[in-house]
């Protein structure tokens, strides 16, 4: 149940842009602000259950590798975030966001904390995390997220 509740929560931080193409090549401070505005943004689709958002902004070939060492792909983070009437994020806050980029590739690290509801049960957890995004087709797309349990 914990794991369940922990990698749905791993799969809400990886996330893409859904900006429109750029002609101009982007500066570091745009890509940086733009990056972490994703994330922001991707936490409130998991939150308020925005499907569409989050399905076009996660890579098709996209995986997280949660807190228990699970590899999950999207279609099975999609499946139990969505088809799943047991389970619900009710929360999530991201903060300590750094973004390091390399072209059209970025690494970005941060912390998430969460509190989710399985059944009738209530958890909270506080996550550190790294999403890898790439620049495909002139928005930035979450290919991998991989995410460690900080101990409460």
């Amino acid at each position: 149940m914990r794991a369940f509740i922990v990698a749905l929560i791993l799969a809400s931080l990886a996330t893409a842009s859904a900006a429109q193409p750029q002609r101009r090549k982007q500066t570091r401070g745009n890509t940086v602000v733009e990056l972490r505005a994703i994330e922001q943004r991707l936490a409130a689709a998991w939150v308020n259950g925005d499907r569409e958002f989050i399905d076009r902004v996660l890579a098709d070939d996209w995986s997280v590798t949660d807190a228990t060492g699970r590899v999950l792909n999207k279609q099975q983070v999609m499946r139990e975030a969505f088809e799943s009437k047991e389970r619900q994020i009710e929360s999530l806050q991201i903060d300590d966001v750094r973004v390091r980029t390399f072209g059209y590739c970025a690494v970005v690290t941060g912390r998430t904390r969460a509190t989710g509801r399985y059944q009738d049960t209530t958890m909270s957890v506080t996550l550190r995390f790294t999403d890898i995004f790439v620049r495909r087709g002139g928005r930035w797309r979450v290919v991998a997220s991989q995410a460690t349990l900080i101990q409460q």
